[in-house]
């Protein structure tokens, strides 16, 4: 409490000595309330999604216009560009499954777990949809439940659940029970435990095969809710009594329920897998710290329960925080609310140099304090020079757009001066990523005369090229400009002792091999015998040729984005690089070439 105070007045004073506007948490809502109203304000689109018959006082009007926005894109008028193209890329879709065989396209999804680039990962989500025609060797519940599999391993649990509602019967019964399991399992994801509550109930007749007692631990779950507890205790020891294997992390979890004054001790059960939304929910009812394990299993679906956790540890809800914001879960406001939540001391932030050293190991706690640093400096220069340090702690730890984002109220305090011209370029760096191009052009401007050294240079560079992607007027192709400036900028983008050297001259080769067929290309291949980046294997390079040839881009996004193998953009064997660079310029007519490039640039640390 003596940390928060002293902060107050240090922030209240340092806006009256550079008066300008800075934004302040407001004190009287607390951190938790927060971040609950960026929560909803993402979730305001699921709620009473569930059922068309059992929801009385749901108007059927807005039902259907919900199911319409749903399953029938074509038809809304409000459609944005980008839906479009989705809408377009499903009419392609029958020709994937009709020309391919379906055991080939079933092994080239069962075999992609993990993708690293976000472009090509939402491509894929985009098209995979149960609206198309199966292939005729494959039975339409088959299809579906490849196309749900998929969708859940790619983290969409959303787009799954609006496919999954959409089914009239199931005859499978695996399937239908593990549907009705989801299904549970996602209004637990999101909280909404009433509605779980009555799903539960609707589904009882359907006779589901529950080898696990789930079903049977979702009844103890919500009479524990109904304060119904000589039912729960006694539904509970029917669970014990059962056959299955026991599920201690439940009994652990009830019992807390139960008795909130129990030890919180969780470190000796094994979590199932399957039951972490059910575990996650009755954390927050209980609210119990959460552990590592769950982001672990889910990352993307279990980063909000343990954000809005109260009770557990600040640095596993900051973790968190930093994957849902990059993955647009939360917004800057609801992270930068989260790191005002660590307690550091006056002394601490006062003598930088006595905790500084143990943030090597600490990344979440060290963004925590930078941000915080930044907040206390009084006079413009070691505002800027505790924000450089900023950036690149967070540089260092992938996190500088975080870093970028949430410094530029604090740098819109600062005027260009000779003093800091130096630092042009990485300004600049910040006002791009926030699309204030207006600063950013200032920035670059006022540092141009200034980099006479070749390290500065080269950043000046790198932070120009960045601008001229970034800010592209309508009559501008992405292709053309980034082929104008690399045509400039060869000798001065990239550095010859710099470790990643080797790989990005390659990705600039491969780029301007792509952009220019006629001309010399001005990245030098290095000489050597030998390449350590691994080529994929002869069928699936075969697989991304044929697509090409027969003009089957779908396959072919399955293809290419299956052979990178969940690698990074500066791992792929450089042929390999330049065949997928090859593929995408076709694919879709190279709608999404442009976005690949600039990914690339940026995943590599070119630009």
């Amino acid at each position: 409490m003596k940390k928060l105070i002293i902060f107050v007045f240090i922030t209240l004073f340092n806006s009256f000595v550079y008066a300008e506007d800075i934004t302040v948490i407001q004190l009287h809502k607390s951190i938790d309330r927060i971040l609950e109203e960026n929560l909803q304000e993402n979730e305001d689109i699921i709620i009473d999604e569930k059922s068309e018959i059992n929801i009385d006082d749901l108007n059927e009007n807005d039902l259907n216009d919900q199911n319409e926005e749903i399953l029938s894109i074509e038809n809304n008028e409000e459609t944005n560009q980008l839906e479009k193209e989705q809408t377009d890329l499903v009419v392609e879709l029958p020709d994937l499954w009709d020309s391919s065989k379906s055991e080939d396209l079933i092994f080239l999804l069962e075999n992609i777990q993990h993708i690293n680039s976000e472009v090509l990962k939402n491509e894929l989500i985009k098209i995979l949809d149960i609206r198309n025609l199966p292939s005729s060797d494959l039975e339409n519940e088959d299809f579906q439940k490849v196309i749900i599999d998929s969708l859940l391993v790619l983290g969409d649990r959303k787009k799954s659940y609006e496919i999954i509602r959409g089914f009239q019967k199931v005859e499978n019964p695996e399937y239908n029970f593990f549907y009705r399991q989801f299904e549970l399992n996602y209004l637990l994801s999101v909280y909404n435990l009433s509605e779980a509550c009555d799903y539960k109930n609707e589904i009882k007749n359907f006779k589901l095969k529950d080898e696990e007692n789930y079903l049977l631990k979702i009844d103890i779950l919500c009479l524990v809710l109904e304060e119904k507890f000589d039912q729960a205790n006694l539904l509970n020891s029917l669970l014990n009594e059962s056959k299955t294997e026991q599920d201690q992390y439940f009994q652990y979890l009830f019992e807390k329920l139960l008795e909130p004054e129990l030890k919180d001790d969780d470190t000796i059960h094994q979590i199932k897998e399957k039951n972490i939304f059910l575990y996650s929910a009755m954390h927050r009812v209980g609210n119990i710290p959460l552990n590592e394990k769950f982001l672990f299993l889910d990352p993307i679906n279990t980063a909000m329960p343990i954000i809005l956790s109260s009770s557990t540890d600040i640095k596993l809800r900051l973790k968190a925080a930093h994957l849902a914001y990059l993955n647009n879960l939360i917004n800057i406001d609801s992270l930068a609310a989260l790191y005002q939540a660590v307690d550091f001391s006056y002394d601490e932030l006062n003598d930088p140099s006595s905790i500084l050293p143990s943030f090597d190991q600490n990344t979440e706690i060290g963004m925590a304090y930078y941000y915080q640093l930044i907040n206390i400096q009084l006079l413009p220069l070691t505002r800027l020079e505790a924000i450089i340090e900023f950036w690149k702690f967070a540089k260092q730890n992938n996190l500088e757009k975080i870093a970028y984002q949430l410094s530029i109220k604090n740098l819109n305090t600062i005027d260009p001066s000779n003093e800091l011209s130096k630092y042009g370029p990485e300004i600049s760096k910040a006002y791009i990523y926030n699309l204030d191009f207006q600063l950013a052009e200032k920035w670059l401007l006022f540092s141009e005369n200034s980099n006479e050294e070749e390290s500065n240079l080269r950043e000046f560079n790198s932070s120009k090229l960045l601008y001229s992607l970034y800010n592209i007027s309508e009559s501008e192709n992405i292709i053309d400009v980034l082929y104008k400036n690399l045509q400039f900028m060869s000798k001065n983008l990239t550095n010859e002792n710099n470790k990643n050297f080797a790989s990005q001259n390659d990705i600039l080769h491969s780029i301007y091999s792509i952009l220019d067929y006629s001309n010399q290309n001005p990245f030098k291949i290095e000489k050597k015998l030998q390449e350590s980046r691994l080529m994929p294997s002869k069928y699936i390079i075969n697989q991304i040729k044929k697509s090409i040839e027969d003009k089957n881009y779908p396959e072919l996004l399955i293809s290419i984005i299956a052979s990178m193998n969940g690698n990074l953009w500066q791992d792929i064997h450089p042929e390999h690089l330049n065949l997928i660079l090859i593929g995408l310029a076709e694919y879709k007519q190279g709608l999404i070439l442009n976005e690949i490039l600039l990914e690339i640039l940026q995943q590599s640390k070119i630009i």
